[in-house]
């Protein structure tokens, strides 16, 4: 839900972008869910689909200057090591979502790069009310 929110939040700032780049963060996350009720062997096919659209999602948030550089570099880190779990899967390699070091390293870039989205928008949402 919050992948729909932001998308409209950015698209009426004219961020498109960003807009556009929340919006596929919130579809590559609906193709990962979709994978949740299966054991882990048979989602990685969902899995390989939405860690690509995470990668591409966070590189369209991260490139435009509307979150802080750091966060902005933690977001493309991210991107990278998403990218690297997801080329892998699609080439036939059995990547589960638990494998170390792929993409198990990633997802705490992942909840860095979430903690300074939630950080920078609280604190521009405080400074105006």
């Amino acid at each position: 839900m919050a992948g729909a929110v932001l998308t409209l939040v950015f698209y009426r700032k004219g961020q498109d972008l960003v807009a556009s780049g929340f919006l596929v963060f919130a579809v590559g996350e609906g193709i990962i869910l979709s994978g949740a009720a299966m054991d882990l062997t048979a989602s990685v096919p969902s899995f390989g689909a939405g860690t690509s659209l995470w990668a591409l999602a966070l590189v369209l948030i991260s490139i435009p200057r509307v979150f802080p550089l750091p966060v902005r570099l933690l977001g493309l880190f991210a991107a990278v090591l998403f990218a690297a779990t997801a080329v892998p899967i699609f080439a036939g390699v059995q990547v589960l979502p638990t494998t170390s070091p792929l993409p198990f390293y990633a997802y705490p870039v992942l909840v860095a790069t979430l903690g300074g989205w939630i950080w920078t928008l609280v604190k521009a949402n405080s400074s105006m009310g």
